[in-house]
């Protein structure tokens, strides 16, 4: 199979995603917060709330050097905690705390609407092309191999919290 039209396609999208979607939401983050600490407390709610740091990076493909600075950051911001393995020291969880999930939930309802306009500005039949195309990429991408395919319930996770069950 001749992929070219789908790279094609892709170098297309990554663009006007980048512009029209990841900058504007980007901007309505909370100062200190990053895109990527952002990105971690979503990965690790679909985790279940807790992984290990290995988890947790092979997730993010992030090195563990980097991982520990990003995870360093979410803790001084109180939106995740360092729980030690009772049973072998070694093994560092990273859990999400109760004001983590609240400022993803205030998000989704507040500062996530700023998108609004930009999906009033569709008709109706470009709004439900746009959900069904979303439904589709989100399900496809759950399928490309990742180093997280033992995870397979943060997979599922991802697929159900985000549009239900898709297959």
């Amino acid at each position: 199979m001749d992929f070219t039209k789908i790279q094609e396609m892709f170098l297309t999208l990554l663009p006007q995603w980048n512009y029209r979607v990841a900058k504007p939401f980007k901007q309505l983050l909370e100062e200190g917060i990053s895109l990527e600490m952002y990105y971690c407390i979503k990965t690790l709610q679909w985790g279940g709330g807790i992984m290990t740091m290995s988890e947790l990076a092979r997730w993010t493909k992030m090195q563990k050097q980097q991982m520990t600075a990003m995870v360093n950051r979410l803790v001084e911001q109180e939106l995740v905690d360092r729980v030690y393995d009772p049973t072998n020291r070694r093994i560092i969880r990273i859990r999400l705390t109760d004001k983590a999930t609240g400022y993803t939930e205030h998000f989704l309802e507040h500062d996530a609407s700023c998108f609004r306009p930009l999906l009033e500005a569709l008709s109706d039949q470009d709004v439900a092309d746009l959900q069904r195309g979303l439904e589709l990429l989100i399900n496809v991408f759950s399928h490309l191999p990742c180093d997280c395919e033992n995870q397979p319930d943060v997979v599922a996770a991802m697929k159900e919290n985000i549009v239900g069950e898709v297959d």
